[in-house]
């Protein structure tokens, strides 16, 4: 009798795995491969990882790591801002502003354009702080107004020679109400004061920057420095 078992036993293996057999055959046979029924999208923990590394000032880290994962992340548009397309373009948009439209990423995807992301010419700058502008005033529309947005819109705009009052105006605004968001935003603001000769407005919004990043590199780099045109 037990031997009668272990026979149906090993029958019942031998059945399940010869079925097995038989779908990697055919598969295989298709020029295909096994694949499995769930696949895991590892792109939501890639733009966490950006996300971070934007916040610590590494631009081009943060830039690459995007551009690598979606390399046609710039022709996608985002339905929610909440959503990974957003959150990668987001972090693209900031990353290309404040690094002066210039991404050092060094990517390589066969039949992909990368050229103008590394911003060798002021036409390449230009298309890609524009691409930041107006992909922060999307993601501003889908969050209503949020003022965090509103800072890095205002500093992708004050980029552009033609966006820099309109950037001023937005900050200025936001500084009024103390919602400005980012030590990068009191920078910038710093540096339209000065440029437009407001001198103890120019030190006040340097001073805001400093108490909010604890550190003087951004401030007096953003402050003091003029942007790249």
């Amino acid at each position: 009798m037990k031997k009668h078992w272990l026979g149906v036993r090993w029958a019942v293996v031998m059945t399940i795995l010869g079925g097995t057999l038989a779908g990697a055959t055919d598969a295989a046979a298709c020029g295909g491969e096994w694949i499995p029924e769930v696949e895991v999208d590892y792109r939501p923990q890639g733009v966490a990882r950006a996300e971070k590394d934007l916040e610590k000032g590494k631009y081009v880290a943060a830039a690459g790591a995007i551009i690598r994962m979606m390399p046609h992340v710039k022709s996608l548009k985002a339905k929610d801002s909440a959503s990974v397309v957003a959150r990668a373009q987001r972090v693209l948009a900031v990353a290309a502003a404040r690094s002066g439209g210039s991404l050092d990423v060094g990517l390589e995807v066969p039949g992909y354009v990368q050229d103008t992301w590394l911003g060798k010419t002021a036409e390449d700058r230009r298309a890609n702080l524009e691409f930041a502008v107006s992909t922060l005033q999307h993601i501003g529309e889908l969050k209503q107004a949020d003022p965090a947005v509103q800072t890095e819109l205002a500093e992708a705009m004050a980029q552009l020679d033609d966006r820099k009052d309109d950037a001023k105006v937005m900050l200025e605004k936001l500084a009024q109400k103390d919602l400005i968001a980012t030590p990068e935003g009191y920078a910038t603001l710093a540096q339209l004061r000065k440029g437009s000769g407001d001198t103890q407005g120019h030190l006040a919004a340097l001073k805001r920057c400093q108490a909010m990043s604890g550190s003087q590199n951004v401030c007096s780099q953003r402050g003091e420095v003029s942007f790249k045109s």
